[in-house]
């Protein structure tokens, strides 16, 4: 009788570039929150290879603390106008 051979587990693989919807799942925000911080400068545009569009997750890691960085120290601006100030409920 043949020794039982263990199989070999490989490691899960670590994705360092995501698409658009990824990148939105990794923030935990809708696609359309994404695109709105992409547009504002707030996350990386990504790099297009021919019809791809692909985001570095360690580029968006570190947006994402610099995002952490800047509303603790209060340098967000808190001057714009919400529609929703005026609105009794």
């Amino acid at each position: 009788m043949k020794p039982d051979v263990s199989r070999s587990v490989e490691p899960p693989l670590v994705r360092f570039a995501v698409g658009r919807l990824e990148a939105a799942r990794l923030l935990d925000v809708s696609p359309s929150t994404f695109d709105t911080w992409v547009r504002q400068g707030l996350m990386p545009k990504g790099i297009k290879i021919g019809n791809l569009r692909r985001w570095d997750a360690g580029q968006l890691r570190a947006c994402w603390y610099d995002l952490v960085e800047a509303n603790q120290e209060g340098d967000v601006d808190d001057d714009i106008e919400n529609p929703f100030d005026k609105t009794v409920g």
